[in-house]
Protein backbone atom coordinates (compact mmCIF):
# COMPACT_ATOMS: atom_id res chain seq x y z
CA UNK A 1 0.00 0.00 0.00
CA UNK A 2 1.38 3.36 -1.08
CA UNK A 3 2.12 6.27 1.23
CA UNK A 4 1.26 9.95 0.86
CA UNK A 5 4.27 12.28 0.71
CA UNK A 6 4.47 16.07 0.91
CA UNK A 7 7.56 17.21 -1.01
CA UNK A 8 9.19 20.22 0.70
CA UNK A 9 11.97 21.90 -1.30
CA UNK A 10 13.61 25.17 -2.24
CA UNK A 11 13.26 26.47 -5.80
CA UNK A 12 17.02 26.05 -6.30
CA UNK A 13 16.48 22.26 -6.04
CA UNK A 14 13.30 22.07 -8.16
CA UNK A 15 14.65 19.53 -10.66
CA UNK A 16 15.92 17.19 -7.92
CA UNK A 17 12.65 17.53 -5.98
CA UNK A 18 10.61 16.73 -9.10
CA UNK A 19 12.77 13.64 -9.74
CA UNK A 20 12.17 12.46 -6.16
CA UNK A 21 8.43 13.03 -6.48
CA UNK A 22 8.24 11.23 -9.82
CA UNK A 23 10.27 8.27 -8.53
CA UNK A 24 8.01 7.87 -5.51
CA UNK A 25 4.89 8.21 -7.65
CA UNK A 26 6.24 5.61 -10.08
CA UNK A 27 6.77 3.23 -7.11
CA UNK A 28 3.07 3.44 -6.18
CA UNK A 29 3.08 6.31 -3.68
CA UNK A 30 1.11 9.56 -3.79
CA UNK A 31 2.89 12.90 -3.74
CA UNK A 32 2.00 16.56 -3.18
CA UNK A 33 4.10 19.02 -5.20
CA UNK A 34 2.82 22.57 -5.40
CA UNK A 35 4.27 23.06 -8.92
CA UNK A 36 2.09 20.20 -10.14
CA UNK A 37 -1.13 21.27 -8.46
CA UNK A 38 -1.35 25.05 -7.99
CA UNK A 39 -2.50 27.11 -10.97
CA UNK A 40 -1.51 30.72 -11.50
CA UNK A 41 -3.07 32.81 -8.77
CA UNK A 42 -3.45 29.82 -6.44
CA UNK A 43 -3.23 30.30 -2.68
CA UNK A 44 0.06 28.70 -1.64
CA UNK A 45 -0.40 28.93 2.18
CA UNK A 46 -3.90 27.47 1.96
CA UNK A 47 -2.72 24.66 -0.34
CA UNK A 48 0.19 23.98 2.03
CA UNK A 49 -2.14 23.75 5.03
CA UNK A 50 -4.47 21.33 3.24
CA UNK A 51 -1.74 19.08 1.85
CA UNK A 52 0.23 18.88 5.10
CA UNK A 53 -2.90 17.63 6.82
CA UNK A 54 -3.40 15.10 3.99
CA UNK A 55 0.15 13.71 3.89
CA UNK A 56 1.41 10.77 5.92
CA UNK A 57 5.01 11.96 5.77
CA UNK A 58 7.11 14.87 4.54
CA UNK A 59 10.19 14.67 2.31
CA UNK A 60 12.61 17.51 3.15
CA UNK A 61 14.91 18.01 0.14
CA UNK A 62 18.07 19.10 1.96
CA UNK A 63 20.62 21.40 0.37
CA UNK A 64 22.60 24.51 1.36
CA UNK A 65 19.72 26.59 -0.11
CA UNK A 66 16.94 24.70 1.69
CA UNK A 67 18.29 25.02 5.24
CA UNK A 68 18.37 28.85 5.51
CA UNK A 69 15.20 29.46 3.48
CA UNK A 70 12.35 31.38 5.07
CA UNK A 71 9.33 29.21 4.26
CA UNK A 72 10.64 25.64 4.18
CA UNK A 73 11.04 25.39 7.99
CA UNK A 74 7.32 26.17 8.34
CA UNK A 75 6.57 22.98 6.43
CA UNK A 76 8.87 20.47 8.11
CA UNK A 77 8.60 21.97 11.62
CA UNK A 78 4.85 21.35 11.70
CA UNK A 79 5.44 17.64 11.04
CA UNK A 80 8.24 17.33 13.60
CA UNK A 81 5.99 18.62 16.36
CA UNK A 82 3.31 16.09 15.38
CA UNK A 83 5.82 13.25 15.78
CA UNK A 84 8.14 14.25 18.66
CA UNK A 85 9.59 10.78 19.25
CA UNK A 86 10.09 10.09 15.53
CA UNK A 87 8.32 6.71 15.64
CA UNK A 88 6.15 7.60 12.65
CA UNK A 89 9.05 8.90 10.57
CA UNK A 90 6.95 11.94 9.71
CA UNK A 91 9.91 13.90 8.36
CA UNK A 92 12.47 12.26 6.07
CA UNK A 93 15.53 14.38 5.24
CA UNK A 94 16.75 13.55 1.72
CA UNK A 95 20.21 14.97 1.02
CA UNK A 96 20.59 16.12 -2.61
CA UNK A 97 23.64 18.35 -2.10
CA UNK A 98 26.29 18.19 0.62
CA UNK A 99 25.10 20.35 3.51
CA UNK A 100 27.47 21.10 6.38
CA UNK A 101 25.03 22.46 8.92
CA UNK A 102 21.66 20.81 9.45
CA UNK A 103 18.86 22.42 11.49
CA UNK A 104 19.00 21.06 15.08
CA UNK A 105 15.53 19.47 14.82
CA UNK A 106 16.53 17.61 11.66
CA UNK A 107 20.09 16.72 12.61
CA UNK A 108 19.04 13.78 14.78
CA UNK A 109 16.73 12.18 12.20
CA UNK A 110 17.65 9.24 9.99
CA UNK A 111 18.23 10.49 6.45
CA UNK A 112 18.52 9.34 2.84
CA UNK A 113 21.69 10.47 1.08
CA UNK A 114 21.41 10.75 -2.72
CA UNK A 115 24.78 12.44 -3.27
CA UNK A 116 27.62 10.86 -5.25
CA UNK A 117 25.62 7.99 -6.72
CA UNK A 118 24.14 6.96 -10.07
CA UNK A 119 20.45 7.34 -10.88
CA UNK A 120 19.77 3.64 -10.36
CA UNK A 121 21.54 3.69 -7.00
CA UNK A 122 19.70 6.88 -6.00
CA UNK A 123 16.36 5.27 -6.92
CA UNK A 124 17.18 2.21 -4.84
CA UNK A 125 18.20 4.31 -1.85
CA UNK A 126 15.05 6.43 -2.05
CA UNK A 127 12.56 3.59 -2.44
CA UNK A 128 14.19 1.48 0.25
CA UNK A 129 14.62 4.48 2.55
CA UNK A 130 10.94 5.46 2.65
CA UNK A 131 9.73 1.93 3.36
CA UNK A 132 8.62 1.43 6.95
CA UNK A 133 10.73 -1.18 8.78
CA UNK A 134 9.25 -4.67 9.15
CA UNK A 135 10.44 -8.26 9.72
CA UNK A 136 11.82 -10.06 6.64
CA UNK A 137 9.57 -12.40 4.66
CA UNK A 138 12.04 -15.28 4.92
CA UNK A 139 13.89 -16.63 7.93
CA UNK A 140 17.40 -15.13 8.12
CA UNK A 141 20.23 -17.58 7.47
CA UNK A 142 22.02 -18.94 10.53
CA UNK A 143 25.63 -17.90 10.77
CA UNK A 144 27.90 -20.08 12.89
CA UNK A 145 29.43 -18.15 15.72
CA UNK A 146 33.13 -18.86 16.21
CA UNK A 147 34.88 -17.70 19.32
CA UNK A 148 36.87 -18.63 22.38
CA UNK A 149 35.20 -20.96 24.92
CA UNK A 150 33.93 -19.31 28.06
CA UNK A 151 36.46 -18.65 30.78
CA UNK A 152 36.70 -21.59 33.18
CA UNK A 153 36.34 -19.34 36.18
CA UNK A 154 32.82 -18.55 35.08
CA UNK A 155 31.81 -22.16 34.30
CA UNK A 156 31.49 -23.28 37.94
CA UNK A 157 33.30 -26.21 39.70
CA UNK A 158 33.29 -29.63 38.05
CA UNK A 159 32.68 -31.40 41.38
CA UNK A 160 30.99 -30.58 44.65
CA UNK A 161 33.35 -28.43 46.74
CA UNK A 162 34.84 -30.11 49.85
CA UNK A 163 33.83 -28.66 53.21
CA UNK A 164 36.86 -27.49 55.17
CA UNK A 165 36.47 -26.98 58.90
CA UNK A 166 37.93 -23.71 59.99
CA UNK A 167 39.20 -23.11 63.54
CA UNK A 168 39.44 -19.56 64.66
CA UNK A 169 42.21 -18.77 67.17
CA UNK A 170 42.47 -15.61 69.19
CA UNK A 171 46.27 -15.91 69.34
CA UNK A 172 46.45 -16.60 73.14
CA UNK A 173 48.43 -19.78 74.11
CA UNK A 174 46.45 -22.47 75.91
CA UNK A 175 48.81 -22.58 78.94
CA UNK A 176 48.35 -18.87 79.43
CA UNK A 177 44.57 -19.28 79.45
CA UNK A 178 44.90 -22.09 82.06
CA UNK A 179 47.15 -19.95 84.24
CA UNK A 180 44.65 -17.12 84.07
CA UNK A 181 41.88 -19.47 85.20
CA UNK A 182 43.93 -20.70 88.22
CA UNK A 183 44.80 -17.14 89.13
CA UNK A 184 41.12 -16.29 89.05
CA UNK A 185 40.30 -19.08 91.55
CA UNK A 186 43.12 -18.03 93.90
CA UNK A 187 42.00 -14.43 93.71
CA UNK A 188 38.48 -15.47 94.70
CA UNK A 189 39.83 -17.31 97.79
CA UNK A 190 41.84 -14.29 98.92
CA UNK A 191 38.83 -12.06 98.36
CA UNK A 192 36.81 -14.33 100.67
CA UNK A 193 39.51 -14.19 103.36
CA UNK A 194 39.65 -10.43 103.11
CA UNK A 195 35.90 -10.29 103.59
CA UNK A 196 36.09 -12.40 106.75
CA UNK A 197 38.99 -10.42 108.18
CA UNK A 198 37.34 -7.07 107.54
CA UNK A 199 35.50 -6.07 110.75
CA UNK A 200 35.04 -3.07 113.05
CA UNK A 201 35.99 -2.45 116.81
CA UNK A 202 38.19 -4.60 119.03
CA UNK A 203 35.78 -7.50 119.40
CA UNK A 204 37.08 -10.66 117.85
CA UNK A 205 34.90 -12.85 115.64
CA UNK A 206 35.59 -16.43 114.73
CA UNK A 207 34.41 -18.17 111.56
CA UNK A 208 34.97 -21.61 110.15
CA UNK A 209 36.33 -21.77 106.61
CA UNK A 210 37.90 -24.42 104.39
CA UNK A 211 38.79 -27.78 105.96
CA UNK A 212 37.39 -26.92 109.37
CA UNK A 213 39.90 -24.12 109.89
CA UNK A 214 38.66 -21.41 112.27
CA UNK A 215 39.64 -17.85 111.59
CA UNK A 216 39.30 -15.25 114.38
CA UNK A 217 40.16 -11.61 114.56
CA UNK A 218 39.56 -8.28 112.93
CA UNK A 219 41.57 -6.10 110.59
CA UNK A 220 44.16 -5.41 113.37
CA UNK A 221 44.29 -8.68 115.26
CA UNK A 222 44.08 -11.99 113.42
CA UNK A 223 44.30 -15.42 114.97
CA UNK A 224 43.96 -18.78 113.28
CA UNK A 225 42.93 -21.76 115.41
CA UNK A 226 42.93 -25.26 114.08
CA UNK A 227 39.77 -27.19 114.63
CA UNK A 228 39.76 -29.89 117.27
Amino acid sequence: MGQKFFISFNSADRDKAHWIAWTLKDAGHEVAVHDWELPAGGNVPLWMNTRLAWADRLIAVISPDYVPSRYSPMEWASQVWNDPDGMKGSVIPVIVRPTSKMPPLLAGLSRIDLTNCSEDEARGRLIKGVDMPSPPQLKPAFEKIVGEPPDSQHAGPAEKPTFVRVSVSDGVPRWLKLSAAVAGVVGAVFAALAFFFAGGGSERECKTIFGGTVVCGNAYDQRIQQSN
